[in-house]
């Protein structure tokens, strides 16, 4: 017959009880996991463009935009929330290309989240930064792209002369104005 062990009294009863505070102790502390990420990564190199939210017209030098036939700085005007920089080329009225930095809506990823109420949304890359397309139609698209976690480069074509290239593929057009202010301005990055 094996010898039997005495336990003191209360000894098993205070061992459980302190098992019992740690398990509810970890419970309150751990924070539920963060949802799976929607929308693709950043690159390694975000761009910080907020120092373009009150002055999008900075974010092109002349010479990148005559090579969009466009001879002035641009007009800065309030637009949905923020400062939208419209520039409009010197050959056409028929074409306007506008610019805007948003650093208020949550960026990319808050764009993914509310795929489902995004007119047009469709996954695309711009100078290897991920972005979405909407509202693309016959002469109008805009791209936003997420240069960093929390802001967007938001750029719109809108064309009204069936006669123009932008007219039938305004995304094109759209991307190729938006990936020249990226390239510019991760030149510029320190």
């Amino acid at each position: 017959m094996a010898p039997t062990k005495t336990v003191p009294p209360g000894r098993g009863l205070r061992a459980g009880l302190l098992l019992a505070l740690l398990l509810g102790a970890a419970g309150c502390s751990s924070a539920p996991p963060p949802p799976p990420r929607l929308s693709p990564p950043l690159p390694d190199a975000p761009l910080d463009l907020t120092r373009f939210t009150a002055k999008p017209c900075d974010l092109m030098t002349h010479d990148q935009l005559v090579m969009f036939f466009v001879n002035n700085q641009g007009t800065a005007a309030p637009a949905a929330g923020k400062t939208a920089c419209t520039w409009i080329p010197h050959d056409t009225k028929a074409l306007t290309y506008i610019a805007s930095v948003d650093t208020a809506s949550g960026g990319l990823e808050a764009l993914y989240r509310r795929r489902a109420t995004v007119p047009g949304f469709a996954p695309v890359f711009v100078h290897s930064y991920p972005g979405i397309h909407r509202d693309d139609r016959d002469g109008q698209c805009t791209v936003e792209t997420g240069v960093a976690d929390d802001t967007l480069l938001n750029v719109t074509v809108a064309a009204t002369d069936p006669k123009l290239d932008a007219y039938s593929d305004p995304c094109y057009e759209a991307d190729r104005f938006a990936g020249i202010m990226i390239a510019y301005q991760a030149n510029r990055a320190p």
